[in-house]
């Protein structure tokens, strides 16, 4: 009789966990024998980079038999709001519409709260993406250091940057601009937290992370997921340092990513709205 309770107790509690989370729910998936992170994506029809964003600590070539992993169901991504934040500014983030962002919360208003989390479903995620160029913009940020000669705002240095920075805070996602292959994840150097993936014609460097979402020799779609904006490395604020190379001479990616005014796309649509974290 009592294992007949706690049965009930435990069906009841994971009710209310469903129902508090509203339009998402957390699955808590403990690792059996010879599943592999793959296996569990497939199973859950989630993406691996999704799974690694909501377990940052885990090991992609080392799950252990009992291991609880969290997936959300559907797929999608956790922001917790910052002092200052607005919806509209939070849509931009993840290249997706306020209103998509409104749904998905069930919320009566576009009045949002300092330490609320919100969910953004993957399948809205996007939208605002800029496709006029075979790449995207990795980030939503402002551009904070050009490619080319400076002098290195921490060693004082006269040297030549190898790519460009995109200011944004801690925590921002950052998106794969072209489809390719993992090559290279971990710290290196000033670069800090770094990926850097191949596509069929040129290489692509992300840098100054702080949490990593792809493992090597995985192949990521152009649009995941793949990392969050840090200050790791030599760094002095947080931002992504982003570079494009062919044949590892590197070139200002400027010239491959569409304009820097029209960074996001949905701007007609999202300029009625724009109430902050209070």
């Amino acid at each position: 009789m009592d294992s007949l309770k706690r049965t009930a107790v435990f069906f009841i509690i994971s009710i209310l966990a469903v129902v508090a989370f509203s339009s998402y729910s957390i699955v808590e998936h403990q690792v059996q024998s010879n599943e592999t992170l793959y296996s569990i994506s497939v199973k859950y029809n989630v993406s691996i980079s999704t799974i690694l964003d909501w377990n940052p600590n885990l090991s992609p070539n080392n799950l252990k038999i009992g291991q609880v992993i969290l997936i959300p169901q559907p797929e999608g991504y956790l922001y917790e709001v910052k002092k200052g934040d607005n919806l509209t500014y939070i849509a931009k983030l993840f290249f997706t519409s306020v209103s998509d962002i409104v749904e998905a919360n069930n919320l009566d208003s576009t009045t949002i709260f300092v330490n609320q989390k919100l969910f953004i479903p993957k399948s809205v995620v996007g939208k605002g993406f800029n496709n006029e160029r075979n790449i995207i913009w990795p980030v939503y940020g402002t551009i904070s250091s050009l490619y080319g000669w400076r002098v290195h705002p921490i060693t004082k240095e006269y040297s030549f940057h190898k790519g460009i920075d995109l200011a944004a805070p801690t925590g921002t996602p950052v998106f794969c601009v072209e489809a390719g292959k993992v090559k290279f994840v971990g710290v290196n150097g000033g670069y800090g937290l770094m990926v850097e993936i191949e596509s069929s014609k040129d290489s692509y460097v992300y840098g100054h992370l702080s949490q990593i979402n792809v493992y090597e020799n995985q192949y990521v779609e152009k649009g995941e997921m793949i990392a969050r904006v840090g200050n790791t490395g030599l760094s002095t604020g947080p931002h992504l340092h982003f570079e494009v190379k062919k044949a590892d001479t590197s070139y200002d990616p400027l010239v491959f990513l569409p304009s820097s005014n029209r960074i996001y796309v949905l701007d007609n649509i999202e300029n009625e709205y724009g109430l902050g974290g209070n």
